[in-house]
């Protein structure tokens, strides 16, 4: 009989109480994937939007020119026509028309792209990059755009 008791009171505490502890794993979930716990996660290299591009590394560098590591999650051959990029609060853009490239599913290629004009970045500046990607895919004659930014920190 002491059994049944002790085991009725446990349920009832865990029927009182586990609510309470559910959303609490919840939101800590929720927080953790966000972010939040990672402070030093703010100077790497953040990319949002760009849903039909994958940017596994950048780089951006004082005048300016940015280097992209950059794949394709459309699951077809894509070929980028022009990639236009500028720099928040800064004269420094990438409006050019460029060569056009192809891009297969498994593939990803480096590219570099320099700014219309040089800019004067600092070392360690975050900044913020607006980013349109134009692209067609293969079976398409339709042109894309796809758009985005980067967070990135200016490196050497």
């Amino acid at each position: 009989m002491a059994t049944n008791r002790k085991a009725q009171s446990a349920l009832e505490y865990l029927i009182t109480y586990g609510w309470a502890i559910l959303i609490i794993v919840i939101v800590g979930t929720v927080l953790f994937a966000l972010g939040v716990f990672n402070p030093g996660g703010s100077t790497a290299l953040q990319v949002r939007g760009l849903s039909n591009f994958q940017i596994d590394d950048a780089k951006i560098i004082p005048n300016g020119t940015m280097t992209l590591s950059l794949g394709v999650k459309t699951g077809r051959t894509t070929t980028i026509t022009n990639v236009d990029y500028g720099v928040q609060g800064v004269v420094c853009a990438n409006t050019a028309v460029e060569a056009s490239y192809t891009i297969t599913p498994s593939q990803t290629v480096i590219k570099t792209l320099a700014p219309g004009v040089a800019c004067t970045l600092n070392v360690g500046d975050q900044l913020t990059v607006p980013m349109n990607i134009s692209y067609t895919v293969s079976g398409s004659t339709i042109s894309h755009m796809d758009t985005g930014q980067l967070t990135i920190t200016v490196q050497s």
